[in-house]
């Protein structure tokens, strides 16, 4: 199978830079030795790169008379909420404690959890199977983030707005392309523990809380440039 690595921003020279394969890599190697414990994951790993290689196929085929549309920015606005949803699983999966009742006390998984961090003793070992199932999967979504940008700015530049505002929608593209790189890396702390034999659960929940900090950055950018398309889109 081949899988698609994600791929960092294009920066100036339009050439986008190829990141490290250790999140698949990992991934793949621990669900082959954890199939009983994880029976799904290499096909829902599967399933989310066939997503980020068909948003990119489709999105390669937009036509120079393709409008842009409220459609192509919630697109956007939906991949933010699913990376939230998965920094939350990551943090979930690192704190889980040691039940003593048969009484459950289900975490709720809407929002990353505010209840302080306790000693590594507090909590069960890491399950890096599940991880790296979480991990594996927000990859794939950097992908189409960035193709989702792409697409919007081309569709942007097409439009009439006026040359005097074209400045402030490129600040916006250039904030956006920043956020994303710094997303990338957060995603290379929390990778790198997986392969990390010393791996607590206290450094695992906080580089959960880090991606998820850093996509609520690329949630106000996305604000502005929703803001900002209002504003000097004309309506079609």
């Amino acid at each position: 199978m081949k899988l698609r690595m994600c791929m960092d921003s294009q920066g100036s020279t339009g050439r986008p830079t190829k990141r490290k394969p250790a999140v698949f890599a990992i991934a793949l190697a621990l669900m082959a030795t954890s199939a009983q414990q994880l029976a799904m994951g290499g096909e829902l790993t599967a399933a989310t790169t066939k997503v980020a290689d068909a948003s990119e196929t489709k999105g390669s085929k937009t036509t120079a008379g393709e409008t842009l549309t409220p459609d192509n920015i919630q697109d956007v606005a939906f991949t933010l909420q699913r990376l939230h949803q998965q920094a939350i699983n990551v943090y979930v999966e690192a704190t889980r404690k040691k039940v003593y009742r048969f009484e459950l006390n289900v975490p709720s998984l809407s929002s990353m959890p505010t209840t302080p961090l306790e000693d590594q003793s507090a909590y069960l070992p890491l399950r890096k199977a599940w991880l790296a199932l979480f991990i594996g999967t927000m990859e794939p979504l950097v992908q189409i983030l960035n193709n989702h940008l792409k697409h919007l700015d081309e569709r942007t530049e097409k439009t009439n707005i006026p040359s005097q505002d074209r400045p402030e929608w490129q600040g916006i593209v250039a904030e956006w392309t920043n956020a994303i790189k710094e997303l990338n890396a957060q995603l290379d702390v929390c990778a790198s523990l997986l392969n990390d034999s010393t791996a607590e659960n206290v450094k695992v929940a906080k580089a959960a809380k880090a991606i998820d900090n850093q996509v609520s950055v690329l949630d106000t950018i996305l604000l502005k440039a929703s803001k900002f398309l209002q504003d000097k889109v004309p309506a079609s």
